[in-house]
């Protein structure tokens, strides 16, 4: 999957300060055409899979997690800004797109709906349903989770280059992440475990084999 198309490579390379920008901005939107576009087609569908577990349908939400659910789709805009060049960023960008598109083509082959109590009242994406018009998106079950299978992979490619302290800050971190789109009820326990078996399937390469010269191209 090239998503950096090579005619831009040239340019990139001699606009170094202006290159992670536009790599980030057009990673934008080549994700939210994916994701928009499988949710929409998701919608379709009328009758939907549970994958709940029984004791999934009465838990309480933890709304106290929001934060640390939504410091991922932070991390992901900004995560230009943690890399070397745009040639790196295409490294880890690249494994999170594949990821998504893995995740959507479930998505809409296999259409789930979140099955607990609170699933109605919609915790986390009210504003972004009345943003878009598109069906509430915390109606849904999406299995595999993106958000696991997305901050794994950053885990995997950062931590490599950080010291003892701050891969263990980095992999806390994705724990907690990962934990939360159970606790704020975005995701069941069977869509973080097939996010978790994604991310191991599409990963990025790691530090050791990942190149940031001009020879690599993604």
């Amino acid at each position: 999957m090239r998503w950096i198309p090579r005619a831009w490579h040239a340019w990139l390379d001699a606009n170094p300060r202006a290159a992670l920008a536009a790599c980030g901005a057009w990673w934008g939107l080549l994700w939210a055409t994916i994701w928009f576009g499988s949710a929409w087609l998701s919608s379709f569908w009328t009758h939907r899979i549970e994958f709940a577990l029984p004791f999934e349908r009465t838990v309480d939400p933890m709304h106290w997690m929001i934060p640390i659910y939504a410091s991922y789709d932070l991390a992901a805009a900004f995560l230009p800004l943690f890399c070397r060049g745009w040639r790196d960023y295409a490294v880890v960008g690249r494994a999170i797109l594949l990821q998504t598109a893995v995740s959507c083509t479930i998505y809409i082959i296999l259409p789930q709906q979140l099955a607990f109590s609170t699933t109605r009242t919609g915790a986390v994406w009210d504003w972004l349903s009345g943003l878009t018009g598109l069906p509430h998106p915390g109606l849904y079950s999406y299995a595999p989770s993106m958000h696991v299978a997305g901050v794994i992979a950053i885990g995997m490619f950062f931590a490599p280059r950080l010291g003892r302290a701050g891969a263990t800050a980095l992999w806390a971190w994705c724990i907690g992440v990962i934990a939360s789109t159970w606790m704020v009820q975005e995701h069941h326990l069977a869509d973080i475990a097939s996010g978790i078996v994604l991310a191991l399937v599409i990963r990025p390469r790691t530090v050791a084999s990942a190149s940031v010269g001009p020879t690599m191209s993604s």
